[in-house]
Formats: structure tokens, sequence, C-alpha cells
């Protein structure tokens, strides 16, 4: 077992010559790749150095534009949403007046009115509850004394 392994460890060492050629080839390969991360973070430092004071000159300008941009992106979003809210009511109701023909759109017409006069009954119910409810408060009847 001794002579096994003391033959295994002549087989794997490695010459000088095979040694001093992958050194060789290490610096060759690593020393341009080294030089190039230098540059880099070298570029990357100096960039950062000119560029922080213009970005805190210009931060007002800069937040004013971010926030437009947010802006539009919400209002596109809102635009979208209400497309795709209109898309489901027109799915909604279509079956009914597919379905029916014209006593379906007729039915559809009446639900619709039937709504509407039920909205337009409730605001009259918030107005003059809110209507009320100015006229009673202290405020009011404070300002309605002098």
């Amino acid at each position: 077992m001794d002579n096994q392994y003391h033959a295994n460890m002549v087989h794997n060492q490695v010459s000088g010559k095979t040694m001093l050629f992958a050194i060789i080839a290490g610096i060759t390969i690593g020393g341009p790749l080294l030089a190039l991360m230098g540059f880099s973070f070298l570029a990357t430092m100096t960039l950062f150095v000119i560029s922080s004071p213009l970005l805190i000159i210009f931060s007002p300008l800069l937040m004013g534009a971010g926030f437009v941009f947010v802006a539009a992106l919400v209002g596109f979003g809102a635009a979208g949403l209400m497309a795709i809210a209109g898309l489901w009511a027109l799915g909604w109701v279509f079956p009914s007046v597919k379905r029916d023909g014209l006593e379906g759109l007729e039915y559809a017409k009446e639900k619709l009115v039937e709504f509407g006069e039920n909205v337009k009954d409730t605001g009259k119910d918030w107005g003059s509850h809110l209507k009320q409810t100015v006229q009673n408060s202290p405020e009011n009847k404070t300002a309605n004394r002098a």
C-alpha cells in the first residue's frame, strides 16, 4: 500500500516546466483582465464624481419630470381600466340583448332608466341631508346671528 501511494505521488507531480508555462498563461490572460477591471472601476468613479454635483443641481427639474412621468403613467393606467370596465359592461349587457332581440333592448333601456332615476333620487336625498346638516351646524347659526 505504501508503494502504491508513492507511485501515485510520483505520477501526479507537476514538473517545473509545466508550472512555469501555467504561470505565464495565467499572467497573460489574467493581467489584461485585471487591467480592464481597474480601468472600468476608475472610469465609473470618475463619472460618478463628475455627475454627482450635476444631479444635485438639477434634482428639482428631475423631480418635476419624474412627477409628470408618474402622472402620465397613472393616467394611462386609469384610461386602460376604464376601457376594461366599459368592455365588461358591454359584455354584461350584450347577452340579454342578443337573446331577446328588441325586447331585450327595451328591457335593458328600462333597467338603465330605472337605475338613473334611483341615482337621481339618492342624490336628492343626500343633497337635502347635507343642506339640513349645514343649516343646523353651530357655525352656521353663529354666522346667521351676526
